[in-house]
């Protein structure tokens, strides 16, 4: 996808976004770390917060923040991951450093993110599993409305949710998939972190090639990264189909409980049970290393992939991306199927922090002035500055229409007469109503209403019955930026 200004974007420097990522990484868990085990708690009881839930999503939103979005973009993060949003903002200069030991402590940092209690930058709040997802769908067709009936509504920038595999658990998600005008809003996208785990188990069977299937059915563009680009040009040599084979046909729990062992024990179990020649020979040639390497390199960690997918979407139709990830990403508990809501121990936060570059008696430093990663925060940081939203003249609501009642109604009827009044009593309130369906249009009496401000659409459509006399809603009177009868300017 092109910048607004539709000059291409500048090619990610792998090297400065893998410092970042490793540092966010390091910030996230140490924000939950400080609310347990970093001030006061008088009851004994674990204050919580989810370390390996956000280790999954650090590189994707890594290469999101620090490459690829605008300051026009709205991004909904999903629950788990809040720790990442404010480890972000802390780098970015959008949260003071006195919140980052306040994790889920009054006034603090919140456990999911919120526009309204969080101290720094939230587009949506997300606390409820599943809201996150469909708040983006609906927030980018109430932005088409604004910008079609607004002129000086901002125009421009996509509307991301980053949810988990999990999250598709919830059926609201697929009612608004479903919904026929959702096809045409190529300025939405959803990046779902693959990770195959849930609260408490590994997932036996995802089903991917299901989920891929409703989200194409449904018109969405269907981009899925399974494997980095490092093992990819191993699966290039001789043997390496049968490995691929062999990492795409284990069960997950397989997969994940290899995660688990010690490098140089990978090799034997890829090679259990199996008898390909080419596969035999093509292991020992790896070092345990080089495996343990290659297992973990999944496409949603591979920084320059992730970069490359996200510029370069086709902005005409909603887009999910499948972003395959480990739970617990570069911690000790990376694929333990317990780790939900498991902390590091001190120890294990001192290794990462050395691991990070950071320092565990100074977590909350930053990187080095004049350093390549400072320049690119501080780079990041100006081209995401909003600016000021100008608040507008508030709108009259009329308490009442002067219009006496006839007659004893219903009260569809007197909602029908109540609207048709409006759009000549108060327009401007009236263009703040917005009709989506004209199915009911006869039998609830908002016909007038109909004729006299249309149904609104995310796209053109033409009215094949405007020219019939018979119709219960016809002759709409359309508004200026309207250019057919039912239809919308987009």
């Amino acid at each position: 996808m092109t910048r607004p200004s539709g000059a291409p974007c500048p090619k990610a420097d792998e090297v400065v976004l893998r410092s970042i990522s490793q540092r966010v990484l390091w910030l996230s868990a140490a924000i939950v770390d400080a609310a347990n085990r970093g001030r006061p708690n008088v009851s004994g009881v674990k204050v919580g917060g989810h370390q390996a839930s956000s280790a999954s999503m650090v590189d994707i939103m890594v290469a999101l923040w620090f490459h690829s979005l605008v300051n026009q973009d709205r991004v909904s993060v999903k629950p788990h991951a809040s720790p990442v949003l404010h480890a972000i903002n802390y780098l970015l200069g959008d949260l003071d450093r006195k919140y980052l030991t306040s994790l889920r402590a009054k006034g603090g940092l919140q456990s999911y993110p919120s526009r309204l209690k969080d101290p720094d930058t939230v587009d949506f709040s997300t606390g409820s599993v599943g809201i996150g997802a469909t708040a983006t769908l609906w927030a980018a067709m109430a932005h088409r409305y604004a910008t079609s009936h607004f002129p000086a509504a901002p125009h421009g920038g996509r509307f991301i949710s980053l949810l988990g595999d999990a999250e598709l658990d919830e059926g609201a998600i697929w009612e608004a998939v479903a919904d026929p005008q959702v096809a045409s809003l190529g300025e939405l996208l959803w990046v779902v972190d693959l990770n195959r785990q849930s609260l408490d188990r590994v997932i036996p069977d995802i089903q991917i090639e299901r989920l891929q299937g409703m989200f194409a059915a449904a018109g969405w563009q269907v981009l899925t990264l399974k494997w980095g680009r490092c093992i990819s040009q191993i699966f290039d040599r001789p043997g390496g189909v049968a490995l691929r084979r062999r990492l795409e046909e284990m069960p997950n729990e397989e997969y994940q409980r290899m995660l688990r062992v010690r490098p140089d024990e990978i090799a034997a179990r890829i090679l259990a049970d199996q008898t390909s020649p080419a596969l035999r020979e093509l292991i020992p040639t790896l070092s345990p290393e080089q495996l343990a390497t290659a297992i973990r390199d999944l496409g949603g960690h591979d920084l320059g992939l992730l970069t490359d997918t996200f510029d370069h979407i086709d902005d005409h139709r909603p887009t999910v991306v499948f972003g395959y990830t480990i739970k617990g990403r570069g911690l000790a508990t990376e694929g333990h199927p317990n780790n939900h809501s498991a902390l590091l121990t001190d120890e294990q936060m001192r290794v990462l922090a050395a691991a990070s570059g950071a320092s565990h008696d100074d977590p909350w430093a930053t990187f080095a002035p004049g350093s390549a990663e400072d320049a690119l925060c501080a780079a990041r940081r100006a081209a995401l500055r909003r600016d000021p939203i100008t608040a507008t003249p508030p709108v009259t609501i009329p308490t009442a229409l002067g219009h006496p009642h006839r007659k004893p109604s219903s009260t569809q009827s007197a909602l029908g007469r109540l609207l048709a009044d409006l759009v000549r009593d108060a327009p401007d309130a009236a263009a703040r109503v917005v009709t989506c369906s004209p199915d009911v249009a006869s039998s609830t009496n908002l016909g007038g209403w109909i004729n006299k401000t249309g149904v609104w659409s995310v796209r053109k459509r033409r009215d094949w019955f405007a020219d019939d006399a018979e119709r219960v809603c016809a002759g709409r009177r359309a508004s200026p930026a309207s250019t057919s009868s039912w239809g919308s300017p987009r």
